[in-house]
């Protein structure tokens, strides 16, 4: 079985590297410096100071990096092989948004996200840590509202992007959001020519102003105009509350209630 080698001299920085290692079940080996190292090592990691002067495999060098990045950066490389043709990213949207990368139809990393327009910065990096002759990018249509925001984050990219129908995808196992990605990353859609709209359904404006009022513990609810706001992504949940809350009027003594809003 392939592995990753971890050949550093420095205790912290190699204990760091260890259990981000561990943390992410990724199998490995710690090599001692001067010895041979075994051939089931497809990736090492190391230091300027460590690096072996004959190492023909792949290296990641740790100096300035923290150790999650390092850990990432050589998982990649230990799952991707020497080449890669296809490459497909696979977006689940909805409050949090899944990402699944697959290689040559072949599942390799993932990630969830917060914010839609978050997405594209994740693609960046997937983008630099698997390099491939083509990419194409397929979004689920279940969430329209996020699903357009995520699409316009991307369009500047110049990546092809295919909307995909997700009402057959599967959502049983404790990482639904990256498992319905990776059934998104598998089935082909359509190609749109332009950016999307944005448009917030009355429904998600509703709901929106209900999660405002949970969010300010009772004291308010947010205008249609801030959940509009909040639901195309220009403002989030806490600053539309904070406007809300400006825009209140203070009221009288006989008028206030029991309850304290802050």
């Amino acid at each position: 079985m392939k592995k990753i080698g971890v050949l550093i001299s420095d205790a912290s920085l190699m204990f760091e590297i260890i259990e981000a290692l561990r943390a992410d079940r990724v199998p490995f080996d710690i090599i001692d410096r001067g010895s041979r190292i075994p051939q089931n090592i497809s990736v090492l990691i190391t230091t300027v100071s460590d690096k072996p002067e004959k190492f023909s495999r792949k290296l990641v060098l740790c100096d300035s990096k923290n150790a999650e990045m390092v850990v990432r950066e050589a998982k990649a490389m230990l799952r991707s092989g020497d080449h890669i043709r296809n490459l497909t990213i696979g977006i689940d949207p909805g409050s949090k948004t899944g990402v699944a990368v697959l290689v040559d139809d072949s599942f390799v990393d993932s990630a969830v996200v917060g914010r839609p327009e978050d997405v594209a910065q994740v693609i960046q990096e997937f983008l630099r840590l698997y390099p491939s002759e083509s990419v194409l990018v397929r979004i689920g249509n279940g969430d329209r509202t996020k699903r357009n925001r995520i699409f316009n984050s991307i369009w500047d990219m110049g990546l092809p992007i295919e909307i995909v129908d997700e009402s057959n995808t599967t959502r049983i196992s404790s990482q639904k959001d990256v498992d319905a990605a990776i059934e998104i990353a598998l089935t082909s859609g359509y190609r749109p020519v332009r950016r999307q709209l944005v448009i917030p359904s009355d429904g998600e404006i509703a709901d929106i102003q209900r999660k405002s009022r949970i969010s300010s513990g009772g004291c308010l609810t947010i205008s249609r105009s801030l959940a509009e706001a909040v639901a195309v992504g220009e403002l989030s949940m806490e600053q539309a509350i904070e406007r809300q809350r400006s825009m209140k009027k203070p009221k009288s003594k006989h008028q206030a209630s029991n309850r304290t809003c802050m």
